[in-house]
């Protein structure tokens, strides 16, 4: 069906630009004139045709939204916004999964707005110059990992040297690996090598000291569709996807605007909501034989017990 107010909103380069000038708040006509570098009479009938939607008042020289018109504007705002977003960088939105991020923040997509498409060198985001710099320059830092890098531990140990608030939450996929790497490992004959074992020593102790049951800074996230990392500083937020084919791609969104950082803490505490502490968490392998005792209930976080170092 055809829309008559869509032709006024988008037919016209000219109207669409006054009402999203309008959404700032009232304007004269010598403001409007100011603003937009072409005649003023060549205004004046696409200004009678916002007036006759009802959209747009005048008082006396001065124009403003009225009725619908603060509606109408902020969704085409939105729209705009998804439009650009997708128009900028085409390519990685068509060839990355979506189906990871929750449908309520996918519908906010336009909220990343001047996000970059940045290559993705060695598949590790804590490997990234900018996004290192950014990290070790916050005060506060949130993770998000569905695969377990084998630099995590050691990073981790220097977030808290440093006094970085960190909250970290792994996949439980990622989280039986590092449990069962550990396992496997201890016994491995490579140890005798003094280097190797040497190297393996602090690996453990720094990876014992993640999963340690007292941890606090640490969640398994036990939900289903998940993007392969996530990375919130106090100035930036990296989004790495999969691919369509569930495949690792070379690339990662990098967002600074204020808008997509809102956009980032409500993400992290979305699957924080799914998610459990370590020390309420047990995986398959640790439960051996059935307990005669009632085994012990596991319930989701209240938001006001959440830990400081993973609140907004």
């Amino acid at each position: 069906m055809k829309s008559k107010l869509l032709d006024t909103l988008f037919f016209s380069e000219k109207r669409k630009n006054l009402l999203l000038f309008l959404a700032d708040g009232p304007k004269s006509s010598g403001e409007i004139k100011e603003a937009f570098d072409f005649p003023w009479k060549s205004m004046i009938p696409q200004i009678k045709q916002l007036l006759k939607t009802g959209m747009v008042t005048k008082e006396g020289e001065v124009y403003r939204l009225s009725g619908m018109g603060p509606v109408v504007v902020a969704n085409m705002k939105h729209l705009l916004g998804t439009l650009e977003l997708y128009e900028e960088n085409m390519d990685y939105w068509k060839d990355h999964e979506l189906s990871s991020l929750p449908p309520y923040l996918r519908e906010r997509i336009h909220e990343l707005e001047r996000c970059q498409v940045v290559p993705l060198k060695n598949e590790n985001i804590l490997l990234q110059n900018r996004v290192l710099n950014s990290i070790l320059a916050s005060g506060r830092v949130r993770l998000f990992f569905s695969a377990f890098y084998s630099e995590l531990p050691f990073f981790y140990s220097e977030l808290l040297e440093r006094k970085i608030k960190t909250g970290i939450i792994i996949s439980e996929a990622a989280f039986k690996d590092m449990q069962e790497g550990l396992l496997e490992e201890k016994n491995s004959p490579d140890l005798k090598n003094s280097l190797f074992g040497t190297l393996f020593k602090g690996y453990r102790k720094e990876t014992g000291k993640l999963l340690d049951r007292e941890n606090r800074d640490v969640f398994v996230y036990t939900g289903a569709r998940i993007p392969a990392a996530v990375l919130l500083t106090d100035n930036l937020l990296s989004v790495v996807l999969y691919g369509k084919n569930g495949v690792l791609t070379n690339q990662y969104l990098l967002c600074q605007e204020p808008g997509a950082l809102k956009w980032g803490e409500e993400l992290f505490m979305h699957y924080m909501n799914n998610s459990k502490r370590v020390c309420d968490y047990e995986s398959v392998s640790e439960v051996s034989e059935p307990e005669v005792s009632e085994p012990r209930k596991v319930e989701r976080i209240p938001v006001h017990e959440m830990p400081e170092t993973i609140l907004p």
